[in-house]
C-alpha cells in the first residue's frame, strides 16, 4: 500500500513544480541620460512573449516559468539588450536595462545610385555597418507597426479623393472613405504583385497588391530587395537619412523599387515611397500603364508609435505616339479617424483629425498635395 502511495505523490509534487510561476517587473531607461524610454519592446523568445513597456518605459511580465529566461529588450534608435534574468517562484524579479543609443557614422558612407541588384538581402554588418544598421532600423519600425497591429487592434477610416493628375494639377472627381482594420495586409510573394481574377463568361480582372509597412517584416520582401544609403536632406527642424530600395534582378516580373526616409534623430519611419519595376514586363490587357508610384506618410500617435497618416497612389498611362501626355488617375487618402478596442498604456482610444474641405470638382497643384517624391 505504501508504494501505491508513493506513486501517486511523485507525480503530484512534479505537476506543483511545473506550474510553479513568477512575475519579471522592470523599467527601460536610456543610457547616456538615464531617461525613461517609452514603448520599447520587451520580449522573451523562447516563450514567444512580445510586449510594449508603457509611457513611462515599465513593463510587467506575469505568469513567467520559474528558472533562467533569456530577455530581449528593443527600442528605435538604440542598440538591442539581451540578458538573462533568474525567475523565482511566487516572487517578483525586477530588471533595469540601459540601452545605448546608436551612434550614426554617415559622413564617410558613399551615396551610389541603385542601377541593378545582383546580391539582394539584408546588407552585410561587417562590410556594409551603417547601411546595415539603418535597415535593422526600418524592420524595427516595421515590427513595431506589427507589434502594435497585433497587441493593440485597431480600426481606422480614411477619406479618399480619386482623380486625375494632368499638367502638375488635381481634379478631383469623386470623394469617399474606407474603414480598415489595422491588420490587414496582402502577404508579400516576390514578383507577384499583379493577380489575375478569371471570371467565367466576363473579362478577367486583375489586381495590384503593392507592399505595405507589415511587408517589410518579412524575410521574402528583405531577401528579394537591395538596400543602400541614400543621403540625408533637411525637412522642416528634422535631418532625414535615406534608404534607397532596389528589386532584385532575378525577378522576371514586376515588383516594387522605392526609398524610406527615417528621422536622424530618433530613426523614425516618416516617409516611404514605392514604384513599381519592370511595367514592361505586365500582363497585356495593362500595357497602358507606364508605372505606378505609392507614397506613404505616417503620423506619430505617442513617442515611437506611429499609424498611416497618408497615402497617394499614381498611375501614369502611355500616350500614343505623337499624342498629348494622358492624365494620370490617381488616389489620396488622409487618415480621419482610429479606434483602438483597447488602447496601448497612455494612448487615447480614440481621436479624430481634421481633413481638407475639399469638394468633386476641386483642382489643386501638385505640390498642395502629399504626391511629390523627394
Amino acid at each position: 500500500m505504501a508504494s501505491v502511495v508513493l506513486m501517486l505523490a511523485t507525480p503530484a509534487l512534479a505537476v506543483s513544480a511545473q506550474s510553479a510561476t513568477g512575475r519579471l517587473d522592470g523599467v527601460v531607461r536610456a543610457a547616456e541620460t538615464d531617461a525613461t524610454l517609452p514603448y520599447a519592446v520587451v520580449s522573451v523568445p523562447a516563450l514567444k512573449i512580445e510586449r510594449f513597456a508603457d509611457a513611462s518605459g515599465r513593463f510587467a511580465l506575469g505568469g513567467m516559468p520559474t528558472g533562467r529566461q533569456e530577455v530581449v529588450v528593443r527600442r528605435i534608435g538604440f542598440t538591442p539588450w539581451r540578458g538573462a534574468v533568474q525567475i523565482g517562484a511566487d516572487s517578483t524579479s525586477t530588471l533595469t536595462v540601459r540601452l545605448a543609443h546608436l551612434p550614426q557614422r554617415l559622413d564617410a558612407v558613399e551615396v551610389r545610385a541603385m542601377t541593378g541588384c545582383r546580391d539582394p538581402g539584408s546588407p552585410d554588418p561587417h562590410l556594409q555597418r551603417e547601411v546595415s544598421s539603418l535597415v535593422a532600423q526600418l524592420r524595427e519600425n516595421a515590427d513595431r507597426y506589427r507589434l502594435l497591429a497585433e497587441q493593440y487592434p485597431f480600426t481606422f477610416s480614411q477619406t479618399r479623393w480619386l482623380g486625375d493628375i494632368r499638367d502638375s494639377l488635381f481634379v478631383i472627381q469623386r470623394i469617399d472613405s474606407t474603414l480598415l482594420a489595422s491588420s490587414a495586409r496582402a502577404h508579400y510573394r516576390p514578383g507577384n504583385l499583379v493577380q489575375r481574377i478569371r471570371r467565367r463568361g466576363a473579362e478577367d480582372e486583375f489586381t495590384m497588391d503593392i507592399p505595405t509597412l507589415l511587408d517589410v517584416t518579412d524575410d521574402a520582401f528583405i531577401g528579394s530587395h537591395c538596400f543602400g544609403y541614400g543621403g540625408t536632406l533637411r525637412v522642416a527642424r528634422e535631418a532625414w537619412v535615406r534608404i534607397n530600395m532596389r528589386s532584385a534582378d532575378r525577378l522576371g516580373s514586376p515588383d516594387v523599387h522605392g526609398a524610406f526616409f527615417l528621422d536622424s534623430a530618433t530613426s523614425q519611419l516618416r516617409r516611404m515611397e514605392l514604384e513599381l519595376s519592370k511595367p514592361e514586363r505586365l500582363p497585356s490587357a495593362l500595357q497602358r500603364i507606364e508605372g505606378v508610384y505609392v507614397t506613404t506618410t505616417f503620423r506619430e500617435i505617442a513617442a515611437g508609435l506611429s499609424v498611416i497618416e497618408s497615402v497617394c497612389a499614381v498611375n501614369t498611362l502611355r500616350s500614343p505616339l505623337g499624342a498629348d501626355p494622358l492624365p494620370s488617375p490617381s488616389e489620396l487618402q488622409r487618415l480621419r479617424a482610429y479606434l483602438f478596442t483597447v488602447a496601448p498604456p497612455d494612448v487615447v482610444q480614440s481621436a479624430v483629425f481634421p481633413a481638407p474641405l475639399w469638394i468633386v470638382g476641386t483642382t489643386l497643384r501638385r505640390a498642395d498635395v502629399w504626391c511629390d517624391r523627394e
